[in-house]
């Protein structure tokens, strides 16, 4: 083989080689915008949970605070209700000791109405 086919063969490889690299640039910048893309939807996805993270987590508090607020209002409710039963007792006792002509105990049960209210 003489020099210049060897020239030839180099050149004509070089070209090939050139082209090959090219191609294999080519595919690595379309997979790196690619992978950017994704990369940026991901980052998108990571927002969007996290705000619905957040929104869950305030939901959540204004529940307990409402829970709260039952439960106090709840309490409140059951003690009216036990003081609403003690002074209907006191109301039957004044009715029975009337019935029964005991007025001393039907004055003292009444002055005892009184102090609940």
């Amino acid at each position: 083989m003489d020099q210049c086919t060897r020239n030839a063969f180099a050149e004509e490889r070089s070209t090939v080689n050139k082209a090959q690299k090219r191609k294999r640039t080519g595919k690595i910048q379309a997979n790196m915008r690619r992978l950017k893309a994704k990369m940026a939807e991901i980052g998108e996805q990571q927002k969007r949970i996290k705000k619905g993270q957040t929104e869950i987590r305030e939901k959540f508090e204004e529940i307990e605070l409402e829970c709260d607020q039952l439960r106090k209002e709840t309490l409140l409710i059951s003690q009216q209700a036990a003081c609403n039963q003690q002074r209907l007792d006191l109301m039957l006792m004044v009715v029975k000791a009337r019935e029964d002509d005991n007025l001393p105990e039907a004055d003292r049960l009444i002055q005892r109405l009184r102090e609940k209210a």
